[in-house]
């Protein structure tokens, strides 16, 4: 990583919401190369009446009856549901925010110069990991995929999709992604982060299997739960910023079950992305597994390597949201203990309030660092193909 660093390159100059200022190694774009890849772009419905079309009639009337009745965090968040009022477009009303692909395209494709943006969906919808009727979580996904179909991925090259599945029934889940895997614009699978067990157990590696058999990465998101479920083993926090201080423990929680439990070794293809919950959580988590499996490896003769090369291999942080040190070369030394251009994927978490632009998120770094933490790490993870690249520098 480069050792010294350029003030405006830390700094977005311009009141909220201008345009933003240029991006160092994508400004212009020449049509040579992939240089921008966010796998963290939020769509939403505007009304689960949206949702409609794409039921069956017996859910439709489910749906009209009692609502999504997805499960609550029940935390005060932050006004306008999260999202950023100062890009927001003066015609549409609170609700309407970035409910269109138009909105989107402009506000962030068009605006920052992005040329792929994975869609991630609403983090509140990743709440059918806690339905207790898993026919009824599935159904949902079913109709939020061929409704972002329709809506989203049939107007622009640019936007690719991660086909969500619930992890109520594994089953069904493995269903949904071979129904839609054939999808070119199909490049990963959203699996909530907060799951009923970790993702190392058994029960979810079908799931798994069908993602390796497809080419497709999980690509998971801090959210979901289950009845009972509390998002820290000694209960729930009173404050929504005590609950985000919880993301980094679930990340490392199900990274650590991944590794330990061989699924690795099990599908050596396989690829997971773990988003929304920082970025030095994985450094410790390396180190202690790498001591731990020197002194009691004997207890997982399955594991091959030591658990960081599983780690580097396999799995992929999300940048958003970044870490913020008091010194800048604190942020070079993170990024060099996560082996960040090997693990790092730039994530926007747009339209959020605590979003991060391509810009300002990181200082300025040396050309092969700024290559694969904002593109290569992410075209190495997702399955996009060759054509699909042609189309959107054509």
């Amino acid at each position: 990583m480069a050792q010294t660093v350029d003030k405006l390159d830390q700094i977005h100059i311009g009141k909220k919401g201008a345009a933003p200022i240029a991006a160092p190694g994508w400004a212009g774009k020449p049509a040579d190369r992939v240089k921008l890849v966010d796998c963290d772009v939020h769509h939403n419905f505007h009304d689960p009446a949206q949702l409609l079309p794409y039921l069956p009639k017996f859910y439709q009337e489910h749906l009209l009856d009692q609502g999504l009745h997805l499960p609550g965090a029940g935390y005060a968040n932050t006004p306008y549901r999260r999202t950023r009022p100062d890009i927001k477009a003066p015609e549409l009303k609170e609700r309407d925010f970035n409910f269109s692909l138009e909105f989107m395209q402009k506000e962030l494709l068009d605006r920052w110069n992005i040329d792929f943006g994975l869609l991630t969906g609403p983090p509140v919808f990743l709440a059918v990991a806690g339905l207790p009727d898993p026919d009824w979580a599935a159904a949902l996904c079913t109709a939020f995929n061929d409704w972002t179909i329709e809506h989203w991925l049939d107007k622009d090259p640019r936007v690719v999709n991660a086909i969500l599945i619930a992890p109520n029934d594994p089953a069904l889940a493995v269903k949904e992604i071979h129904r839609l895997a054939h999808r070119k614009d199909t490049v990963a699978v959203m699996m909530p982060m907060q799951t009923p067990q970790l993702f190392g157990k058994r029960m979810y590696h079908p799931i798994w299997e069908a993602c390796a058999e497809h080419g497709l990465p999980v690509v998971s998101h801090i959210g979901g739960g289950s009845p009972g479920s509390t998002p820290t083993p000694v209960g729930f926090p009173s404050y929504y910023m005590e609950s985000r201080m919880t993301r980094p423990s679930v990340a490392s929680a199900q990274a650590a079950s991944l590794i330990v439990e061989g699924v690795f070794e099990k599908f050596p293809n396989f690829k997971v992305a773990l988003i929304e919950v920082q970025q030095m959580w994985a450094v410790p988590l390396m180190w202690h597994m790498d001591a731990d499996w020197k002194a009691i490896g004997d207890q997982t003769p399955w594991l091959k390597r030591k658990p960081s090369e599983y780690f580097r291999e396999h799995i992929r942080v999300g940048s958003q949201p970044m870490h913020e040190p008091p010194r800048t070369e604190q942020v070079y030394q993170m990024l060099e203990m996560l082996h960040a251009d090997e693990t790092l994927i730039f994530c926007s978490d747009f339209p959020h309030f605590d979003w991060n632009d391509p810009v300002t998120v990181l200082p300025k770094l040396d050309e092969h660092s700024h290559r694969r933490i904002f593109a290569e790490n992410a075209l190495d993870l997702l399955r996009i193909s060759d054509d699909m690249i042609e189309a959107v520098l054509a």
